[in-house]
């Protein structure tokens, strides 16, 4: 008895130990991606961060920066032919610039590969396969592939490296098969099937994406074979993972590495026919624009976008956009850009009709692709972007021009809707100048209130109070016009006495009346704020005896000459 129970202790350590040693040896072919973005991306994110981070949102800069550590998920070894592949989700990899892999042994030592190469990749089935820089083959061997139909209740385990805090920690989650071959809508209201999937229990975590789904399996080096790729789960329901069954994944590497000859040309106009037929679906469309963007068009344009995104687009769109670049900087920045393209394309109606007027080669494999929308001809170039053919460029307004940006910039500089304007005056009269000033407080848009005060020489002096509206015109996005009208009632008050009619002497009384002034100022954002203004005032301002009218009229021609500064 005491013999058969030392024998069992002794197997089951075997047991335990061996388990150890099997995660151990899984943890040689599975490693974290990690990722760089677009330059332009990486310089406007940067400089986020330092501006937020002055303004004292600590938590939020941090955030940026450890999303710009790009560790974007999981990916694992597959060997085929002799040569090394990583295996991943393409949603892994679809923001990247460059591409690196780091596999961690269980007392820390690192491994890093960098400038991996996307040599294949398939959006609609999420499956990316990447090759190592320079024809490197590191590997021998990869995790097995599982030649066995997976049944409904068979133990599954998800292996990866998802994130704990700052950092991605490895991870061998355990659970069970739920549903082996689940199906669902695309999106809600949608008769598009995703699918099939394998729904499963074990842990999948943000950072797992990319990652094997295993199962164990005698006569492999690691003791697990690979059954799927984990991809998603359902944020509605309690452990409801999915994962890419095998076989869509073999059938993938099997296109990928055995391809068949191609016609390029037959595959952009399939594509180009699928970026018409979203444009046709009611409400935004910029979600369905943004699939079809190339990283340079993107990172190029997304500075710009973001800024025209925040002047322009209805409160729903905006606040949708900014949610996203919460969650997902670069994704909300993609988002931006496609919603400049969506805003350009439709018609004052809100309607985007578009057709395809030619296709043409462009050079480096790029193709012209021009459209016909509502009526205006607009021209586009396509990138094939391993294997996916997406938009490098669209019309004038996507097109990587960073004059735009600029005049963007360049129109925040520009103060035309101030809170409050203060000018000094040289006035021009019959018969002399006058010196004054003026302040002005914004009410309403395009109006203001104020009041003015002007001096002579001899003691004149003219003072009003005024109200009137400005409209402002941007010139380029570096100048402005406003031109104004105002109305004021005021008294002009002259010197010492005079005599009256009758040849007796009188005083002079300040004279009531009113007036109403036009003209134009001028800003640039060269100079924030200074604005310089032209003006003719035409006052009604009649000379008084006592209490009787004389027909004189006083000044009732201004041209003033102002230098000025709004806050």
């Amino acid at each position: 008895m005491f013999r058969r129970f030392i024998f069992c202790f002794l197997m089951m350590t075997i047991a335990v130990f061996a388990g150890f040693g099997q995660a151990a040896a899984i943890r040689d072919y599975v490693g974290m991606i990690s990722q760089t973005f677009h330059p332009d991306i990486v310089k406007f994110l940067e400089e986020l961060k330092g501006d937020i981070e002055k303004r004292g949102y600590s938590a939020a800069a941090r955030s940026i920066e450890t999303y710009l550590k790009g560790e974007s998920g999981t990916g694992f070894v597959y060997v085929s032919g002799g040569r090394s592949y990583i295996i991943t989700n393409y949603h892994v990899i679809s923001q990247a610039y460059t591409l690196s892999i780091t596999f961690e042994k269980p007392d820390g030592e690192r491994t890093k590969f960098t400038d991996l190469t996307i040599i294949a990749a398939d959006e609609e089935m999420d499956i990316a396969l990447l090759a190592f820089a320079g024809g490197q083959n590191p590997f021998t061997e990869g995790l097995a592939f599982y030649n066995q139909a997976l049944q409904e209740g068979d133990d599954v385990y998800s292996a990866g490296f998802p994130g704990l805090g700052a950092a991605m920690v490895w991870q061998l989650g355990r659970g069970m098969v739920s549903n082996s071959s689940v199906r669902f809508p695309e999106k809600e209201g949608s008769d598009k099937m995703l699918g099939p999937f394998i729904q499963h229990t074990a842990q999948i975590d943000p950072g797992n994406s990319g990652g094997p789904l295993l199962v164990q399996s005698q006569g492999v080096p690691t003791g697990f074979a690979v059954v799927g790729i984990n991809t998603r789960s359902a944020r509605s329901r309690q452990a409801a993972n999915f994962s890419i069954p095998l076989a869509r994944v073999q059938a993938f590497l099997d296109a990928s590495l055995m391809p068949q000859q191609k016609d390029e040309l037959s595959q952009l106009n399939a594509r180009i026919a699928s970026f018409i037929e979203g444009l046709g679906e009611k409400g935004s469309v910029y979600t369905h624009i943004a699939s079809f963007l190339s990283n340079d068009c993107a990172g190029e344009n997304a500075e710009y976008a973001l800024y025209e995104m925040l002047d322009s687009a209805s409160v729903p769109v905006r606040n949708a956009i900014l949610d996203e670049f919460a969650y997902s900087p670069v994704d909300g920045m993609s988002y931006a850009v496609a919603w400049t393209i969506e805003n350009a394309l439709r018609s004052r109606t809100g309607a985007i009709n578009v057709t395809t007027n030619s296709v043409n080669p462009a050079g480096n494999g790029n193709y012209t692709v021009v459209f016909n929308v509502n009526g205006k001809t607009i021209s586009s170039e396509w990138v094939n972007e391993y294997g996916i053919w997406r938009i490098k460029k669209f019309g004038d307004f996507a097109a990587g021009d960073k004059s735009l940006l600029t005049r963007k910039l360049n129109s925040y500089k520009l103060v035309t809707n101030p809170s409050v304007r203060i000018a000094a005056d040289l006035v021009m009269i019959d018969g002399g100048m006058m010196f004054g000033g003026e302040i002005k407080l914004s009410l309403v848009r395009f109006t203001s209130a104020g009041f003015q005060l002007f001096f002579g020489t001899g003691g004149v002096s003219h003072f009003e109070v005024q109200a009137g509206i400005e409209v402002p015109i941007r010139l380029g996005g570096s100048f402005a016009l406003t031109p104004f009208v105002d109305g004021g009632i005021g008294a002009i008050t002259l010197p010492g006495t005079r005599k009256d009619a009758w040849g007796d002497t009188i005083p002079e009384t300040p004279t009531i009346g009113a007036s109403v002034k036009g003209g134009l100022m001028f800003t640039t954002s060269f100079v924030p704020g200074l604005y310089v203004q032209l003006a003719y005032k035409r006052n009604f301002y009649e000379r008084m005896d006592g209490t009787r009218r004389t027909g004189v009229q006083l000044y009732p021609s201004m041209f003033i000459f102002g230098l000025g500064y709004s806050f």
